[in-house]
């Protein structure tokens, strides 16, 4: 963040930070929400600068600059629910998730083509299951995949479905 915001102060970085680990929401599609616009906007920060009030957003991706950014790939994640509307600390382990400046925005789930019950159905049920059991990876999240590794399908927030 600081790369992408040289012109803001460290603790107002972390404010902008805290307000993004803030979101919370019984509802998925809310705090989803609330996070795309802080990532599209900017989230407001305030701060003293030569003795006076200052406003700025602070940006969570460089839309301008792409190579500004960290991108990471992770095979496997695991991720362990412990918000208030959690699954009861429960794991589970997405295929991959992509992220950016370390924001998990994209989930991808795939199914063996070699397996006859590997459906693209069931992986909306998996992706399903995640929602439920580890709801806090799907509040940053902007993109989900699924495939059965003949068919994929593919769309924003939690809007994918089988039998689109």
């Amino acid at each position: 963040m600081q790369r992408i915001n040289p012109a803001v102060p460290q603790s107002s970085l972390q404010e902008a930070l805290k307000e993004v680990e803030r979101i919370h929401s019984p509802e998925l599609l809310a705090a989803n929400e609330i996070f795309h616009r802080l990532l599209t906007e900017g989230v407001k920060v305030s701060y003293q600068k030569d003795g006076q009030d200052r406003g700025n957003l602070v940006w969570l991706i460089d839309f301008a600059k792409p190579d500004n950014n960290e991108f990471v790939v992770a095979n496997q994640f695991t991720v362990i629910d412990l918000s208030p509307h959690g699954g009861n600390d429960q794991n589970k382990r997405p295929d991959l998730v992509l992220f950016v400046n370390g924001l998990p925005l994209v989930v991808i789930e795939l199914k063996n083509p070699a397996d006859e019950n590997a459906t693209i159905k069931a992986a909306y049920k998996q992706v399903d299951t995640y929602k439920h059991t580890i709801p806090s990876l799907f509040t940053t999240n902007a993109i989900l995949v699924i495939s059965d590794g003949l068919e994929a399908k593919a769309d924003r927030c939690r809007q994918v479905s089988a039998d689109s």
